[in-house]
C-alpha cells in the first residue's frame, strides 16, 4: 500500500476518482473482526469526495450498519484515517 507524505502531494481528486465509481475501504478492528465497507462517489471537488455507503462485507444495508454518507477529505482517501484504510477504486 503506498503512503502519501503529509505535504499534501496527492494526485487531483478528479484523476483519481470519477462520479457513479464504486469504492471501498476496510475497516480494521482490534478484535480482529474487520469490515469492508463499499459505496458510490456522489460529489468531487478539489479537496473532497463525499461517498455513500452502501454495503458491508458484501451485505446490502445491513440494519447495524453505522455509517452512511462520510466526506472525505483528500489526506483520508489516500492515506487512510484512524482505523480505516485508505479508499480504492472497486475493481469491475
Amino acid at each position: 500500500m503506498k503512503k502519501y507524505n503529509t505535504k499534501k502531494n496527492y494526485p487531483s481528486l478528479y484523476d483519481a476518482f470519477d462520479l457513479g465509481d464504486r469504492v471501498k475501504r476496510v475497516l480494521y478492528d482490534e478484535t480482529g473482526r474487520n469490515k469492508e465497507y463499499k459505496g458510490i462517489i456522489l460529489a468531487i471537488d478539489e479537496k473532497n469526495v463525499e461517498i455513500y455507503w452502501d454495503t458491508v462485507n458484501d451485505q446490502y444495508r445491513p440494519k447495524k450498519m453505522d455509517v452512511g454518507f462520510t466526506n472525505c477529505s483528500a489526506d483520508e482517501v489516500f492515506n487512510g484515517k484512524d482505523n480505516y484504510s485508505p479508499i480504492k477504486k472497486e475493481r469491475s
